[in-house]
């Protein structure tokens, strides 16, 4: 038998592969193809960052032009898809979208047209999903950019001149590099399965709270806080019960999210005096001071959604609607050097037995 090698339980701190997507510096910078990915969100077009992180390179302006174009023709979707909606009214707006991604008439040739595809209708789906469940008419959305129509969509219209802040959130929800939705797709594209069973398992990975699932329990609680007595209080009661605060910690970030600070200070810039805001920052402050734990993005990302008139149920479609992206990326990676992703396991149960 050849040797096994223990490693850490979640694979924390363990290396299983090369990546040149994404990654995070030593100085704590996320990293898009090499560019610091907030300085992408602050400069760039969803569209010119979702080519870099697929194609390798920013594109020239005919290139930018070409594959806006191409997302934008490419969100429409299918009729009969609607039909079966209609039939099926389902609330839960992750499940339908992967059960829809799955089920969908895809007449693309090739792998990146199919998934280009993907790429750009969960923007579509998620509205028909929400809209089909509450009996609305449905809603198609219109903008200029993939980021833009997705906004008009879902929001309720109060805000937008905020529109840009939605783009650099979805920008930094991206790309994440092993992340455990990617690590997923990975998985599944070793086994040479097609990208949308890759993509089917990715999103039911994004749906578990403690990966993509945060933000609802975030507002939960900071409706909760009016005063910094109040944050105070929250925090010593999660820490004397062993209770895990959302919004807080990461398995690679130990002293700053540089995402959950960028979207912090776009919230200061727009709604310096927003109530969740304020208590948000009142936790922060004292659950750093109690335990040098640092906020993450899902913190701030509920509290700009929530700013923007946007519905807690599309908050976690809007990550996948970012996150397929690099998604696209990372399946190419993987199959075009390929080996089948295979752990072992350390077997603790008994041996020898006897009927």
């Amino acid at each position: 038998m050849a040797e096994i090698v223990k490693v850490a339980k979640g694979l924390e701190n363990v290396v299983v592969d090369k990546t040149a997507i994404a990654t995070t510096s030593s100085s704590g910078d996320l990293l898009y193809r090499g560019y610091k990915a907030i300085d992408l969100a602050e400069k760039k077009s969803f569209e010119d960052t979702a080519f870099l992180i697929i194609n390798g390179k920013l594109p020239d302006e005919a290139e930018s032009d070409r594959f806006k174009q191409a997302i934008h023709n490419n969100m429409k979707i299918d009729h009969s898809v609607r039909e079966i909606m209609k039939i099926n009214k389902e609330k839960d707006l992750m499940r339908n979208i992967r059960s829809m991604i799955s089920l969908y008439p895809y007449v693309e040739k090739d792998q990146q047209g199919l998934f280009l595809k993907m790429d750009s209708i969960i923007p579509q789906l998620s509205s028909d999903t929400y809209n089909s469940f509450k009996g609305k008419p449905y809603r198609d959305g219109e903008g200029d950019g993939y980021s833009d129509t997705f906004f008009s969509m879902i929001s309720d219209g109060k805000h937008k001149e905020y529109a840009r802040s939605f783009q650099k959130l979805m920008i930094l929800y991206m790309e994440h590099e092993f992340n455990a939705s990617t690590f997923a797709l990975r998985v599944a594209a070793s086994t040479l399965t097609d990208p949308v069973s890759a993509v089917c398992s990715a999103l039911a990975t994004l749906k578990g709270p403690l990966h993509g699932g945060a933000n609802s329990e975030v507002l939960e609680y900071l409706g909760s806080i009016k005063s910094k007595d109040d944050a105070r209080h929250y925090v010593d009661e999660k820490i004397l019960n062993g209770e895990k605060i959302m919004g807080f910690g990461h398995r690679v970030y130990k002293r700053r999210d540089p995402r959950a600070q960028f979207v912090k200070g776009e919230l200061k810039k727009i709604a310096p005096d927003y109530d969740l805001f304020q208590a948000a920052e009142a936790v922060e402050d004292y659950l750093w001071e109690k335990k040098n734990l640092p906020a993450n993005v899902d913190l701030y990302a509920a509290i700009l959604m929530k700013f923007l008139g946007i519905e807690e149920s599309f908050y976690l479609p809007v990550f996948a609607a970012s996150r397929i992206y690099g998604w696209n990326a990372h399946y190419f990676e993987q199959v075009n050097s390929n080996k089948i992703i295979r752990p072992a396991a350390e077997y603790v149960g008994p041996e020898n037995l006897t009927l």
